[in-house]
C-alpha cells in the first residue's frame, strides 16, 4: 500500500521541470502539487509570506537554482519564492486546462481528500479550501476533476460548489455565508502565511474563505481600504473585515464575535467588546456589493462606493462590466415620463429611475470609467451626437443628444456593429434618409447558433415593424446581453411611459434572451459590441 505522504512525494519528483531558457520572464505557472509555501527569499528557512494551492495561476518572473520569483495574480500580484517542482509550465501557456468554457469546481471545507485515478492504483491525496479544479464529468460518486498534469481525480460533491465566473463584485454572495464558512476554520493553528486548516494567519483565514466565494481579496491593509467600504464599529456586519491598531485584522461573524488567528496558538473566537479588543478595534472593512440586507441599487451608492465599485470592476473584462454596471440597476424603478427625467431636469446622473435609453447611457459610462467624474466626461460624448456641455452641473444641449437608437449605431461611438456578423440578415424599409437597413430578423435571433455568438455586454438595438412607426423611429428598445452559467439573458428597463389615461410603470429586469425573442412584438434588431 502505497501511503499518502508517499504519493505526495511521488507526484513532486514525477512533476516534468522545463529548462530555464525556456521560461521567459512573465510566463505563465500553474501550481501542481497540492499546497505550497512562497517564501520572501529564495532560501529554504526564509519566513513563509503566503502559500499557494493545486492549480493556482503565478507568473514566474525568474529563477535562481531550483527555485522561482513568482508574483501571484489571484493575490494582488504579491511576489516570493517557491520551488520549482511545485511550479506546471504548460508549453501551450495553459489554454487547454485553464480555457473559460471548462466547469470548475471550488474546495469550500477545510481539507477533503480526492481519489486518485490512474495506472498506480487509487489512493487519496488531501486538497485545501479555495483550491479550483476544472470537472470533466459528475456522477452519483462525485466530480471527476483534472490536476494540472493531466491525472484523474474523484471529490466528493458534498465538499465542493460549481465555481461561479470570476468577480470581484460579489453581489450575490449573503454575508451570513462568509460567516458560516469562516467557523469551519475555528481551531485551525496558527502558522505565519499559511492559507490552510494545516496552518493560516488571520490575512490567509480572509484570503481563503472569500476565495471559497469566488472573491480573489488582496490582503495588504492599504489595498484592502482602497477596495472596500469602511463601516463604523455600530454596523458591522457578518464577514465584515476588522481593522485593529496596529497591524491587527478579524473577521466578524455575529453577535460581537470575530474570528482570528492567535499566534503560536489557533484561530478562535474574540469579542469585540472584551477588554482586549474593544479599544484596539478602529472600524470594519466591507467589500464592495456585501450588503447586510440586500445589493445596493446606484440611487443608494454613494459617490466614493460607486467609486470603489468601479475600481473593483476595472478587473474585468470590458463586456462583464457592462453586464456588471446594467445588473447593479436590476429593481430600479422604471422611468415613466415621456421624455425621460434625467432630459426633462438637465441631468447627467438620474439614477433614481431608468429607462432602456438610460440604463444603457449610464451602464456603459460607468464601465468605461474609473471614478463618478470620469463618468460624467464619458456621458458627455457617448450620450450626444455632438459633445454635451454642462453649466453648473447641467446639461445645456440636450436637444443634440441620441434619440433614436438606430443612430447609436451608425455613429461609431456605441462599439462595433456586429449584425452581420451573427447570422442571416434582411433588409427593410429605412427613415430619415436612409433607404433600407440591414438587420437581424426574428427568425434569426431564435436560433441557438446566434445565441452561441452573443457576449456579455452586447447592446441589442430592437426594431420596430415599419407600419408601426410613430416619429420614424427604427429602433424601439435597448437591452444588455448577459451570459449566465451558459445561457443567455437580457437586463433591460422594461416598462410603459406615461400618459393622459395611465401612470406607467415597470423595472430593470433580467430575462431569458429565447423567451424574450419568442414573445416579443419587435421583427428583428441591430447588435453592437464595445471591444477591449
Amino acid at each position: 500500500m502505497i501511503n499518502r505522504l508517499s504519493m505526495l512525494l511521488l507526484a513532486v519528483i514525477l512533476l516534468p521541470v522545463v529548462a530555464a531558457a525556456q521560461e521567459p520572464q512573465g510566463s505563465l505557472g500553474i501550481i501542481s502539487v497540492p499546497l505550497a509555501n512562497v517564501r520572501e527569499e529564495p532560501l529554504p528557512k526564509s519566513p513563509i509570506i503566503t502559500q499557494v494551492l493545486l492549480a493556482d495561476e503565478v507568473r514566474i518572473l525568474e529563477k535562481q537554482e531550483y527555485r522561482y520569483r513568482i508574483a501571484i495574480p489571484g493575490q494582488g500580484n504579491r511576489e516570493g519564492w517557491i520551488h520549482q517542482e511545485a511550479v506546471q509550465v504548460p508549453r501551450d501557456k495553459g489554454r487547454s486546462y485553464l480555457k473559460s468554457d471548462r466547469q470548475w469546481v471550488v474546495i469550500m471545507v477545510p481539507k477533503t481528500p480526492a481519489l486518485i485515478l490512474d495506472k498506480l492504483g487509487n489512493h487519496n491525496v488531501s486538497l485545501y479550501a479555495g483550491t479550483r479544479l476544472p470537472v470533466l464529468e459528475r456522477d452519483t460518486k462525485g466530480y471527476k476533476v483534472q490536476f494540472p498534469d493531466r491525472t484523474i481525480a474523484m471529490i466528493s460533491a458534498a465538499d465542493v460548489m460549481p465555481l461561479k465566473p470570476r468577480n470581484p463584485l460579489p453581489g450575490d454572495v449573503a454575508p451570513a455565508e462568509i460567516a458560516k464558512t469562516a467557523r469551519k476554520f475555528q481551531g485551525a493553528r496558527y502558522l505565519s502565511g499559511g492559507i490552510t486548516v494545516q496552518g493560516m494567519d488571520t490575512r490567509g483565514l480572509i484570503y481563503t474563505v472569500y476565495q471559497i466565494h469566488g472573491i480573489e481579496l488582496d490582503t495588504e491593509r492599504d489595498v484592502l481600504k482602497a477596495k472596500t467600504v469602511k463601516v463604523p464599529k455600530k454596523e458591522l456586519a457578518p464577514g465584515d473585515i476588522l481593522v485593529f491598531n496596529g497591524e491587527g485584522f478579524g473577521l466578524y461573524v455575529s453577535n460581537g464575535q470575530f474570528l482570528h488567528a492567535v499566534r503560536k496558538t489557533t484561530v478562535q473566537l474574540g469579542g469585540i467588546h472584551d477588554r482586549r479588543y474593544a479599544n484596539a478595534l478602529l472600524y470594519g472593512l466591507r467589500v464592495a456589493g456585501l450588503e447586510p440586507d440586500r445589493k445596493k441599487l446606484p440611487a443608494e451608492m454613494t459617490a466614493d462606493e460607486i467609486m470603489i465599485a468601479q475600481g473593483l470592476a476595472e478587473e474585468l473584462p470590458l463586456g462583464k462590466r457592462l453586464v456588471y454596471w446594467a445588473g447593479r440597476f436590476i429593481g430600479t424603478p422604471y422611468d415613466t415620463d415621456p421624455l425621460g427625467s434625467y432630459v426633462r431636469t438637465n441631468r447627467i446622473v438620474a439614477d433614481e429611475a431608468a429607462d432602456c435609453m438610460y440604463l444603457t447611457f449610464r451602464a456603459a459610462e460607468l464601465a468605461l470609467s474609473a471614478t463618478p467624474g470620469q463618468a460624467i466626461e464619458q456621458a458627455l460624448s457617448l450620450r450626444f451626437t455632438t459633445q454635451g456641455r454642462l453649466t453648473d452641473g447641467l446639461v445645456q444641449n440636450y436637444d443634440e443628444r441620441f434619440e433614436y437608437g438606430e443612430d447609436m449605431v451608425y455613429s461609431g461611438k456605441w462599439g462595433r456593429d456586429i449584425t452581420g456578423d451573427l447570422g442571416a440578415t434582411k433588409i427593410i424599409a429605412g427613415s430619415r434618409g436612409r433607404d433600407g437597413v440591414v438587420i437581424l430578423p426574428k427568425q434569426t435571433l431564435q436560433t441557438k447558433k446566434l445565441q452561441k455568438l452573443l457576449q456579455d455586454g452586447d447592446i441589442i438595438y430592437w426594431v420596430k415593424d415599419p407600419k408601426k412607426r410613430v416619429v420614424e423611429e427604427i429602433v424601439a428598445h435597448l437591452s444588455f446581453v448577459h451570459i449566465k452559467n451558459g445561457k443567455t439573458y437580457l437586463i433591460h428597463a422594461a416598462g410603459t411611459k406615461a400618459n393622459s389615461s395611465k401612470t406607467g410603470g415597470g423595472m430593470v429586469k433580467e430575462v431569458p434572451f429565447a423567451a424574450y425573442v419568442r414573445d416579443t412584438k419587435f421583427i428583428g434588431a441591430f447588435v453592437t459590441r464595445f471591444e477591449q
